[in-house]
């Protein structure tokens, strides 16, 4: 009965649930040294025993099919090349029944060397028992140049590493993090076309100013809150009432008479897309000690992004807009509401379906 018990407890805690991995970066390339439960890996392979009366000779007679598919779970890309693997020995990492004092095998140790001349940037593709769990933890503690950090994912993960990721200092994290803000903008398309909607609406520089502040303000807001845990919408809901804001203002375009209360309505927009720019900064705030930083820097990022889109959006459309007198840049300001607005409701129409009902049609 104590034996049978002592084994549904093992069952519970060493399957395919978690897996730990030890990655020393080297002059001479990469070491991946991963720990997985013999129990999770009986679900993929077939054992000649029950993993928990495994013997060390048996577990060693089934090195080449563990190699085998630890070899699909496990990538690496370093300095912009994926790396062949050279699988080093195998190892038991026994454990003890504690009713029993038994020794039984918990886990197989596996070790890889990815090799490459003095690595400077390296990712990480893991997809540990991705047939059996979309759930399963990683645990990752990366060396390297003397510094050590632990990194932990859920599911099939990218992990990129680099000396700065490692030990990150105030200007890296600052730096990486207002970059990654920029580059969220920038090909965040759906983004792209709500400015566009507000400013093809917008009738003078009073409202477009008033209209983008509170929009920075309002996902400024969210963006921090959803960092603090404090609030959080599943990303469907998130990415399809973005989707609805574009529609939303794209129509209204065709009938907004006077823009000057326009900056309330967008405020309240504002603070859906924060909830959609924190649902792809979350998983990177795990790896932080501290998210202030890396929240300010990432919306400082965001924010020069909008202004380099109203740099160039905006001198087009005024272009587009001025006339040889004021009936005719008024005629001029209808035909790009009317011309404009059309393609961005469509689009934000098109980006609604696809998200609200999961359809992954869209490109972007």
């Amino acid at each position: 009965m104590m034996h049978a018990l002592a084994v549904v407890l093992c069952l519970a805690v060493h399957d395919e649930k978690l897996s730990v991995s030890r990655v020393e970066v080297k002059p001479d390339g990469v070491v991946w040294t991963v720990d997985v439960a013999l129990q999770g890996l009986e679900k993929i392979l077939k054992f000649p025993a029950d993993p928990l009366d495994l013997s060390e000779s048996q577990l060693q007679g089934m090195k080449d099919e563990i190699v085998k598919y630890l070899r699909t779970c496990m990538k690496a890309e370093i300095d912009g090349a994926f790396v062949e693997p050279e699988a080093g020995p195998l190892e038991p990492v026994t454990e003890t029944f504690i009713a029993t004092g038994e020794k039984y095998i918990a886990h197989a140790r596996q070790r890889f060397r990815y090799a490459a001349p003095s690595p400077r940037r390296a990712i990480l593709h893991g997809a540990f028992f991705a047939t059996l769990t979309d759930r399963h933890e990683a645990a990752i503690t990366v060396t390297w140049n003397g510094a050590q950090r632990i990194f932990k994912r859920t599911g099939p993960f990218e992990l990129e590493i680099s000396p700065s990721k490692v030990r990150p200092t105030f200007w890296s994290t600052f730096g990486e993090f207002l970059l990654w803000g920029m580059h969220h903008i920038l090909i965040g398309w759906d983004h792209i076309a709500f400015l566009l909607a507000l400013l093809i609406g917008a009738q003078r520089m009073g409202e477009m100013v008033r209209v983008v502040t509170s929009f920075t303000v309002a996902h400024s807001l969210t963006l921090l809150l959803s960092a603090l845990d404090k609030i959080r919408l599943a990303p469907a809901v998130t990415e399809s009432l973005i989707a609805l804001s574009i529609v939303y203002v794209a129509a209204e375009n065709y009938f907004l008479k006077d823009g000057r209360h326009r900056w309330i309505l967008t405020f309240a927009f504002g603070l859906v897309h924060g909830l959609g720019f924190s649902s792809v900064l979350r998983e990177r705030l795990q790896d932080i000690d501290s998210i202030a930083l890396p929240v300010v820097s990432f919306n400082f990022g965001v924010e020069l992004g909008q202004i380099a889109i109203l740099l160039v959006a905006f001198p087009v459309l005024s272009l587009i807009r001025k006339g040889s007198d004021e009936e005719s840049s008024l005629r001029r300001r209808r035909l790009l509401v009317a011309i404009g607005s059309a393609p961005i409701g469509l689009l934000g129409l098109a980006w609604f379906i696809d998200r609200a009902f999961q359809l992954g049609k869209m490109p972007f």
